[in-house]
């Protein structure tokens, strides 16, 4: 087997590639979904600020503000950076909503374990890096189990 696979790059011939496109596909992947992030959490944290605002507690602001961008990057995502137009759209809703519960789980835990520990860090600046901590998560298991087939 390792024969072969020598013999395969050694011969010039292309290497097996993602299904979906190859190593150019996944890397515009990659590009749409960290845009579609940075929109998503550009939702979030202002949600998040704006219930800061209304004086509710950094939990429950955080709870709902992760609620909402989740909404708005499934629907992103979907169209845009796994082009899962052609199917329906509740399989990959529920599949979507588990990652993220996943990855947004990981999130919050961090944001809070990180206000615990700090509590003089800015409440943004926790978001901010407890949200690109789960980063590499999200993406992973959106492209390959919520979007798999795109």
């Amino acid at each position: 087997m390792l024969s072969a696979m020598t013999q395969m790059a050694d011969s010039g011939r292309a290497r097996p590639s993602f299904a979906s496109g190859g190593r150019r596909a996944e890397l515009r992947r990659a590009a749409l979904f960290l845009a579609v992030g940075g929109l998503g959490l550009a939702a979030d944290a202002a949600i998040f600020s704006a219930l800061q605002g209304l004086d509710a507690s950094r939990p429950a602001a955080r709870a709902a503000s992760l609620a909402c961008a989740t909404l708005v990057t499934f629907a992103l995502n979907r169209r845009y950076t796994f082009a899962a137009t052609a199917r329906r759209g509740g399989g990959d809703l529920a599949r979507y909503a588990a990652v993220t519960l996943l990855a947004q789980g990981f999130s919050y835990a961090l944001f809070l374990a990180l206000s615990a520990a700090a509590p003089a860090l800015p409440a943004l600046a926790a978001l901010v890096a407890a949200a690109a901590a789960a980063t590499l998560l999200s993406f992973t298991g959106q492209r390959f189990f919520t979007f798999r087939g795109a």
